[in-house]
């Protein structure tokens, strides 16, 4: 049976046609249509085009939002939907470690069905069609919860420690999301493919994961097409932590996560990263607040992807979020909430807002962001646009991103 619907807007930005954008491409005109129609038939775009040139299919339900501009559905590309039971209750303002110690004791609660089922459902009715997200134990909870939701969901399969290691019968997955991915033999409905190839194995980073996980996990991925994801440079106290082997960070995971005999690299994390062969194609490197202009055009010239969660850095006092810099360096850059623990909420939009009122970032680089940069840092090949045959996920722009 065909379903149809027809929703009519002031405007509407479909970004048809367009690429992941990096440097002056990020302040590129966008068209906008104006007195908008975008057609949709069994959830895919049909059309998007004006009012008057719409050719709805017959019985299409109609919907006026009115004086409203419409975007694609928004991509998250870095969250962690399993602590959103603690949202509220981490200490902000005074650095990473500071930050970190007040969340530590807090994991060791059980992850509730109903906080992460709460915000996929938020996240979606705010016009996010897709998030990245950083798996654990929950892994099968959060999959159900999202496709509940109707959100698309990547799963980043964190290793996390110094002492686990990485193949186990020839398989790549960290033990905390090993068991839900053997038990997981059912399709998602809307794509047809297991769990497991929504999954890729990631690091936590740098001074969390041992170097030699962190090699074959980055490895695996580029072998099977997949996304390697992790922290890098979020804060000076992982820095002086890699460069000297002390500060706030070592005091909280020394003798816990850092093994007696542990020692420093003696290297800027990226130096590190790049020493490890972690950096390159298919590599999204999350915040990146303490990369310099230097780093910043190794990491673009390596080709690799950069998050940025720029409420989530402002939050914890960690710096701000390196727009201006990656920009001019010409990184792949797009946007992420970061999770609940470091957050008020998980509308990927608000980041872009955020840059727009803290740095004058332009709407149509923000937008790009938010969408087609996003899918293509997560290997998404029909996401970010409203063109025929695309998901037809949309959202509505924040007013100080509309043009």
């Amino acid at each position: 049976m065909t379903k149809a619907t027809v929703i009519r807007a002031r405007g509407m930005v479909t970004l048809a046609g367009e690429g992941p954008a990096r440097g002056e491409q990020l302040f590129a005109p966008l068209r906008r249509l104006d007195d908008a129609a975008l057609v949709l038939v069994n959830g895919r775009v049909e059309e998007a085009t004006g009012w008057k040139r719409c050719s709805p299919p017959p019985g299409a339900e109609v919907r006026d939002l009115g004086e409203v501009c419409l975007a694609p559905g928004v991509i998250n590309a870095h969250c962690h939907l399993q602590l959103s039971h603690l949202a509220g209750r981490t200490r902000w303002g005074g650095g990473f470690s500071v930050w970190l110690e007040s969340l530590i004791p807090l994991l060791r609660e059980p992850l509730s069905a109903g906080a992460v089922a709460g915000a996929c459902e938020d996240m979606a009715a705010r016009g996010t069609a897709h998030v990245g997200d950083v798996a654990g134990e929950g892994l099968a909870l959060t999959d159900a919860a999202a496709r509940r939701a109707g959100l698309g969901i990547t799963h980043f399969c964190e290793w996390f420690g110094m002492d686990a290691p990485f193949i186990d019968g020839g398989r790549p997955w960290p033990p905390r999301c090993r068991e839900a991915l053997e038990r997981s033999s059912v399709p998602v409905t809307d794509v047809s493919v297991p769990l497991e190839a929504r999954c890729a194995p990631a690091g936590h980073a740098l001074y969390s994961t041992a170097p030699e996980v962190l090699r074959e996990a980055r490895q695996w991925c580029l072998e099977q097409g997949r996304v390697f994801a992790l922290h890098l440079a979020e804060s000076a106290e992982e820095t002086s932590l890699l460069l000297e082997g002390g500060g706030p960070l070592f005091e909280v995971y020394d003798g816990i996560v850092l093994p007696d005999d542990w020692r420093h690299p003696g290297l800027r994390p990226l130096a590190l990263a790049m020493k490890l062969g972690l950096v390159g194609e298919g590599t999204l490197a999350v915040h990146g607040v303490q990369l310099d202009p230097q780093e910043m055009a190794v990491l673009a010239a390596s080709g690799a992807a950069l998050c940025l969660c720029p409420r989530s850095n402002a939050h914890l006092a960690v710096g701000d979020a390196p727009f201006s810099s990656a920009v001019e360096n010409g990184v792949l850059c797009c946007l992420g909430t970061d999770g609940l623990t470091s957050n008020t909420d998980l509308d990927v939009r608000q980041e872009a807002v955020f840059l727009r009122e803290r740095c004058d970032a332009p709407p149509e680089a923000l937008l790009r962001m938010l969408t087609v940069n996003a899918a293509a840092a997560l290997r998404l090949p029909r996401a970010g646009r409203l063109e025929r045959g695309a998901p037809g996920a949309f959202c509505l722009l924040p007013e100080s991103l509309c043009f």
